[in-house]
């Protein structure tokens, strides 16, 4: 339902300027067309009201109306019946005019007690032998009129002097003067009213607004992104103060990922800076030994040399998922999509390294419908996250033995590939950190060899960057599940 504060303010305030204006003409016409309503339908009533209305010129304008409307009635009627001139004739006998009305040959209407030869004569007397005439003097009134159309004539005559001035009554000047005073004061009021309503409606609309838009302002000033400012008019200030809102939120977007990537490059900087000191301290540590002796023969030297050369490597790859992730991150790296049948591809995955991880402890098993959707990948990034999904099962598993299996569902317009394994798991609330650069159960990192805490987070660039998703939760039964979800490729 449209309400006032859904209209445009600009149309607005010219409707509420126009309204000032056409309200109080309204209200003064309607107050013209009652009188005029009075004096045009209230039948024996009207005289009276123009006496009132015009009161020196006393009952003259009362007769004289009567007089045209017999005339009128006369011509304008079919069949002109008593009902249609008894008021008149009521008005003309109450000034002492004697009225006969013949139609069609018979009398339709006489004053009573009034004798018809007698107001012929009369009316003949003053008015001569014409069909239709009026003679008012200042002792006799006389009137006759034969209808050229009709078969109908009227007589009128009586002593009525015709009125030229009229003292009218103290009171009923006193009355018309307090009626007339009290219509203007009335109207004056009520346009008075109107206005400082309207007015006040008007800049209820804009004030109200306007207020709530520096209060808002205020708060973000002083950083409180979290005052919402609602406002539910549809003009032009309520779509300014929905989009102030809007700017609000997206303000509190910026800040709260601005501290989001504050807190990554203080946890990236601590994690790089671990992980950097303790393969440092044992290249410090192995080069001291052989500097002052203690590794004295060849084959301890060897033993050294080989340790300084696993933990260059070991920093080597770290600098190198750096770099990786980092690239991710800016958006640098390319990707060469290809659409490929995920079950196809994961039986492939399969045949290359079950060999290796089952020396390594880990039957890996797929599992779930042989599925023929296929989904858009870069082979070379795509492998990078299944190694990685891979080499995690390896490193974490507790027994000598771990079963892994990869099922693959179909999902509405996506497809989902799920590492599952039995093993001990994760804690439920590390859960939603797995992803994140440099986490790692392990808080104190002391255990360097499980790797940085850099895979699952590349993992996740990765496969955002293939607009898919990835988290992880607990098997059922015990373990964890690292599932990622693909949307399906459409067949061209």
């Amino acid at each position: 339902m449209l309400k006032i504060r859904d209209i445009s303010l600009r149309k607005r305030m010219m409707l509420t300027n126009f309204l000032m204006v056409f309200i109080p003409v309204v209200w003064l016409t309607i107050l013209g067309g009652v009188i005029f309503a009075g004096l045009q339908f209230t039948g024996t009533v009207r005289q009276s009201e123009l006496a009132l209305l015009w009161p020196e010129k006393g009952s003259s304008m009362s007769i004289s109306y009567a007089v045209s409307s017999l005339r009128m009635k006369v011509e304008s009627e079919e069949s002109l019946k008593l009902e249609d001139v008894f008021e008149e004739c009521l008005i003309l006998e109450k000034h002492g005019i004697q009225t006969v009305i013949v139609a069609d040959g018979r009398l339709l209407y006489i004053t009573d007690g009034a004798d018809e030869d007698d107001i012929r004569y009369l009316v003949q007397k003053q008015c001569g032998n014409a069909a239709s005439a009026m003679s008012w003097n200042n002792e006799d009134f006389a009137f006759i009129y034969s209808s050229p159309r009709r078969d109908t004539v009227i007589w009128a005559a009586g002593q009525m002097p015709f009125v030229t001035s009229y003292d009218a009554d103290d009171a009923l000047e006193d009355v018309l003067e307090i009626v007339l005073f009290a219509v203007l004061v009335l109207s004056i009021i009520v346009i008075i009213w109107l206005g400082l309503y309207l007015s006040r409606l008007l800049s209820r609309q804009i004030i109200e607004p306007l207020a709530e838009l520096r209060k808002a302002a205020a708060e973000i000033q002083q950083g409180n992104f979290e005052y919402p400012l609602v406002v539910p008019a549809q003009d032009e200030l309520g779509q300014t103060c929905r989009d102030f809102d809007d700017m609000r939120k997206e303000l509190r977007k910026v800040r709260e990922e601005r501290q989001k990537y504050e807190q990554n490059r203080k946890e990236l900087i601590a994690g790089i800076s671990h992980d950097l000191a303790t393969p440092l301290t044992l290249l410090k540590g192995y080069a001291s030994g052989i500097r002052e002796g203690i590794a004295r023969t060849p084959e301890k030297q060897r033993q050294y040399i080989d340790k300084i050369y696993d933990t260059a490597c070991a920093m080597e790859r770290l600098v190198d998922s750096l770099f990786l992730f980092s690239k991710l991150d800016l958006g640098r790296i390319p990707f060469s999509l290809e659409v490929v049948p995920i079950y196809r591809y994961f039986e492939d995955v399969i045949g290359e390294t079950a060999m290796t991880l089952a020396e390594q402890g880990v039957t890996l098993t797929l599992r779930g419908h042989q599925s023929t959707a296929a989904v858009a990948i870069d082979r070379n990034q795509f492998r990078r996250v299944v190694e990685n999904l891979l080499t995690n099962c390896v490193k974490y598993k507790t027994t000598p033995q771990a079963d892994v299996d990869i099922v693959i569902a179909e999902e509405g317009e996506s497809v989902v590939v799920s590492f599952v394994d039995h093993g001990v798991g994760v804690p439920a609330e590390s859960l939603p950190k797995l992803f994140d650069s440099f986490y790692r159960t392990d808080a104190a990192r002391t255990d360097v060899k499980k790797g940085s805490g850099l895979g699952l987070a590349i993992a996740k660039q990765i496969i955002e960057s293939l607009h898919g998703s990835i988290w992880a939760e607990e098997t059922k039964g015990g373990g964890l599940t690292i599932s990622m979800r693909l949307p399906i490729a459409k067949e061209e």
